[in-house]
């Protein structure tokens, strides 16, 4: 016959009532949480759904705020782009004004006043910023993308927003996009290394390398070296590196480590007489195989292919007009091949100007001969060669108006009058630049309501998976409840702790 003991029956309704008791705790946490899952513990099955919702729902925020974000940079620039068609507006106005027979020198000249002051608003514009960033500078947002002079010094890509995990849209435009040509020829092998970096080049310095697996090698940079010199000097310094350039259209070369993936340390590179690693963005220790310099965006020079220019997309041929007082030429650049061929043809049209390259070997000057005169470049029919050259069309607002005040100044009529169809095609470039950024708001628009019907649709299969059912959560804890109470007392009364009944 088997016996209950006291301990038995004690033990038993302890573990009865701790039973209990966590029905209660998580009944209780059900309530106050809200949640039927607060721990994976709770349902190992729904818990991994759970967490899927929520990495989307995180996913989700993130590109809410990155269109947000970017919503906020495009209506900033567009603002800003909206002014400068006012501007051309407001040029082409003077100008048609003063190139009247009622005028005179005199009101030429106050009005070239009020076009200097509309150049400097130009530049102002185009220097304008998004919090502590400049708007129009590409990538290089702490960099001013317009000079003093009005030439372009900022990079050559925009800025992207990930809208999703696949899709990314331009959140900037450039400054040389509707204020001055920017030609960006791409990086060659024959690059000189004293044209990169707009001109500035990188200098001349020794510099070593050590690769993952230890092995060093020692690279010294002369005075004019190429792209192309300085890769193979790279590959032939001991250390077991290649430096290559991609082929598609960059402005950087790339340094990959040869040794197996087994080897783990890191590739290190430092300057031993001069900064020309630190310059090319290379020195340092990384802990990776592969490395690409800074941007070496070059200058134009009279070398430069025209297939190279922006970025390798390469600049199309058309004829275009030069006009200088009462000289005019029309030029046509059949059979050229380099910045320079372009150059010799203008020089060679007849129009008595010099043509050349400005300051930042960004695109091309065109200068008249004639200190009496204003010259200046239209395409022809619907071309974009003047434009794209620097010289003439729609993009170089600030060239317009700089030559417009010399025109005014100098009483040059008819520069004053000639200016008016380039002044014509600035409306439209910043009009069309404007509507462009509107496309992009509106697909803005668009992703904002996607990404709140996405976030509608996770909350609520979050939800579904996670929540808990309180009218069913209040009926349990009441459950469990009664039912704990009546365990105690049920307890209370079977077992008695007296010494007596314990004698019976």
């Amino acid at each position: 016959m088997f016996r209950i003991t006291n301990q038995m029956m004690y033990n038993n309704s302890l573990i009865s009532m701790y039973t209990q008791n966590e029905g209660l705790y998580k009944s209780s946490e059900q309530l106050s949480s809200g949640k039927r899952v607060n721990r994976p513990s709770d349902d190992p099955l729904a818990i991994g759904e759970i967490m899927n919702y929520q990495s989307r729902l995180d996913r989700n925020d993130r590109y809410a705020t990155f269109t947000q974000k970017a919503k906020g940079i495009l209506s900033s620039s567009e603002s800003l782009i909206s002014s400068t068609t006012d501007v051309a507006s407001r040029a082409r106005e003077l100008a048609m004004g003063q190139s009247s027979g009622t005028s005179t020198p005199q009101t030429r000249l106050t009005t070239s006043l009020e076009i200097d002051n509309l150049i400097q608003h130009t530049i102002q514009t185009g220097n304008g910023k998004f919090g502590s960033d400049f708007l129009f500078s590409g990538r290089t947002t702490n960099v001013p993308p317009v000079s003093a002079s009005g030439l372009y010094q900022g990079d050559t890509t925009p800025l992207d927003a990930a809208l999703s995990e696949n899709t990314s849209i331009a959140t900037t435009v450039k400054a040389s996009d509707f204020l001055m040509a920017d030609m960006s020829p791409r990086l060659t092998l024959n690059t000189p290394l004293s044209s990169t970096k707009l001109g500035q080049g990188v200098g001349t310095g020794t510099f070593t390398i050590t690769d993952r697996a230890g092995g060093t090698g020692t690279v010294n940079v002369t005075a004019g070296m190429t792209v192309g010199n300085l890769i193979s000097a790279i590959n032939a310094s001991g250390a077991n590196v290649t430096a290559s350039l991609p082929a598609s259209g960059t402005y950087s070369f790339q340094i990959v480590d040869n040794n197996t993936t087994t080897v783990t340390g890191p590739v290190r590179i430092t300057d031993t007489a001069g900064t020309v690693a630190s310059t090319l963005g290379i020195a340092g220790s990384r802990p990776v195989q592969t490395m690409k310099s800074d941007s070496l965006r070059p200058s134009v020079t009279t070398a430069t292919a025209l297939a190279d220019l922006y970025g390798g997309i390469g600049l199309p041929l058309a004829n275009i007009s030069v006009i200088n007082g009462a000289t005019s030429a029309t030029i046509s650049f059949a059979g050229a091949s380099t910045v320079g061929d372009i150059i010799n043809s203008i020089n060679a049209s007849g129009a008595n100007v010099t043509a050349g390259l400005n300051a930042n070997g960004t695109a091309l000057t065109l200068t008249s001969n004639n200190p009496a005169t204003v010259a200046y470049a239209k395409d022809i029919n619907a071309g974009k060669t003047a434009d794209q050259l620097g010289i003439g069309g729609g993009r170089n607002l600030i060239l317009n108006l700089q030559r417009l005040s010399a025109a005014l100044k100098g009483n040059d009529v008819r520069a004053i009058s000639g200016l008016l169809d380039n002044l014509s095609s600035s409306i439209d470039t910043t009009s069309a630049v404007r509507g462009e950024i509107g496309a992009r708001i509106n697909r803005l628009d668009v992703n904002t309501a996607q990404l709140d019907s996405s976030k509608a649709d996770v909350t609520t299969m979050l939800s579904n998976a996670q929540d808990a059912d309180m009218a069913k959560a209040i009926s349990d804890f009441s459950l469990l409840q009664s039912a704990y109470q009546a365990t105690a007392r049920t307890t209370a009364q079977i077992i008695q702790p007296s010494l007596l009944n314990f004698l019976k």
